[in-house]
C-alpha cells in the first residue's frame, strides 16, 4: 500500500518527546566507537549499532552529525565498534563526557584500520566506510568488516537512561 502525500504529511507531526521515551524503552548493546586520522583519535558511546549483513560482513553505526566523532569517520574511512563488556561502564560514561584527550591512560592498541581497540572488551570489529547515508541530523555509516575478535565476557547494556549489566541473572 503506498500512502498519499497528505497521509505522509499527518503522520509526520510525531511528538518528538514521546519518540523519546519509546525509545529509552529499547534495550541496546553499549558500544565505544573510533577512529583515527593523521595521527588523532576520538570515541564515541553509541547505542545505534546493528549488523547489516553476513554476506559481505558489514555493519551499521549512527553518528550526530555535530559529533567530533563524524568527522574524523568520514575523513579516516573507517572505524572500530569496541563492544563494553558489563564491567567496562566507566568507559561508557568516560566517553559520554567527551573528554578533551579521549585515550589518555586508557590500554587500547590500534587496529588493522588504525582506529583504538580498547582492551577488555566483550568484543571488537573493525571496518572500512562503503557507504554513508545523511538522515536529519545523523549519518548512517555502513562499513564493511575487516576484523574482529572476542572474550567470553557478558556485554554492557543500556535502558531507560541505566547501564545493564547482562548475564548477571543467568550467573
Amino acid at each position: 500500500m503506498m500512502l498519499s502525500q497528505a497521509s505522509r504529511a499527518s503522520l509526520q507531526n510525531l511528538n518528538p518527546a514521546h519518540f523519546k521515551g519509546v525509545m529509552r524503552r529499547f534495550t541496546s548493546s553499549v558500544c565505544i566507537v573510533t577512529a583515527g586520522w593523521q595521527g588523532r583519535y576520538t570515541g564515541m558511546t553509541a547505542t545505534a549499532v546493528c549488523s547489516v549483513s553476513v554476506d559481505p560482513p558489514s555493519m551499521l553505526i549512527v553518528i550526530n552529525q555535530s559529533n567530533r566523532s563524524h568527522g574524523l569517520v568520514e575523513s579516516a574511512g573507517a572505524f572500530a565498534i569496541n563492544l563494553l563488556s558489563s564491567e567496562q561502564r566507566a568507559l561508557a560514561v568516560h566517553f559520554s563526557s567527551r573528554p578533551g584527550e579521549p585515550f589518555s591512560g586508557l590500554d587500547y592498541t590500534l587496529g588493522s584500520v588504525g582506529a583504538p581497540i580498547l582492551r577488555d572488551c566483550a568484543a571488537y570489529l573493525e571496518c572500512v566506510v562503503e557507504s554513508q547515508v545523511k538522515s536529519g541530523t545523523h549519518s548512517i555509516f555502513i562499513g564493511r568488516v575487516v576484523s574482529v575478535g572476542g572474550t567470553a565476557k557478558w556485554p554492557l547494556c543500556y535502558r531507560n537512561g541505566e547501564y545493564l549489566a547482562s548475564g548477571a541473572a543467568s550467573a
